[in-house]
């Protein structure tokens, strides 16, 4: 049984060691302590700490680190030693720097994807998403459809990591192909709606405006105003042919 005492001194012992000789367990957490012991008390864990513990101490953001943080999150106790402060565990510059970290904000894509899948709620939605969209976001394209499906994701508390997802540039092309394929062609607002097309007439300033299509207007030609004889007139001309027929009689 690893008592807390062993415990710290084993940590100490790490401490003097290159590339941790900032580190002092005087510092430690008690959550961290209680933490990295239940994880050295469970033999996968452990196996999974070593590895990390072995690779995270450049500060380069090197893959091997990266796997590892990925490999211990995947164990339950591994998970809840990464969502602690992480003051007992050697490399938290390393895990810092490269955003391994994931109570912290922005996390490094891969991890925001398991963070995301260790989540009931944010699981589902991405699925949902996923299984829906991925082929079309692979040619750059994405659907209103998808956008909306996307943003479900982003709304639950553990997916709002992928907004702001980082990957680091050491050999990360899974990281690089979620951020800049999936997610980046999805991500954008939503195309605004087609305009409905309006049927009814233009209207300008004398009225309704003609269609070109409409039948050419006809010209009308006046009709000549017709006088009708008055009743002297008439008389007058009656007069005139009897005087005319008694001539030539």
């Amino acid at each position: 049984m690893v008592t807390r005492k062993s415990l710290l001194l084993s940590l100490a012992v790490l401490c003097i060691i290159p590339h941790f000789v900032l580190c002092d367990p005087s510092n430690f957490s008690e959550d961290c302590v209680k933490t990295n012991k239940e994880c050295e008390e469970d033999t996968d864990c452990v196996h999974r700490l070593g590895y990390l513990q072995a690779t995270c101490n450049t500060n380069t953001c090197q893959p091997q680190c990266r796997k590892a943080v990925l490999n211990l999150f995947q164990n339950r106790n591994g998970r809840n030693l990464l969502r602690t402060d992480t003051s007992c565990l050697t490399g938290r510059s390393e895990l810092e720097k490269c955003n391994f970290l994931p109570n912290r904000k922005p996390l490094h894509c891969d991890l925001a994807k398991l963070v995301c899948d260790a989540s009931l709620q944010c699981n589902a939605k991405w699925q949902v998403f996923f299984s829906e969209c991925e082929s079309e976001a692979a040619k750059g394209q994405c659907s209103d459809k998808c956008r909306t499906l996307l943003q479900a994701t982003f709304a639950t508390e553990q997916g709002a990591a992928f907004q702001s997802c980082t990957c680091t540039d050491k050999e990360d092309q899974l990281c690089e192909q979620l951020k800049g394929t999936t997610l980046r062609a999805c991500s954008g607002e939503a195309s605004p709606p087609v305009n409905t097309i309006n049927h009814s007439p233009e209207m300008n300033e004398t009225g309704p405006k003609k269609s070109d299509t409409s039948r050419p207007v006809v010209p009308v030609k006046p009709t000549p105003a017709t006088t009708t004889p008055s009743a002297a007139g008439t008389v007058a001309v009656s007069l005139s042919l009897v005087v005319a027929a008694i001539f030539v009689w």
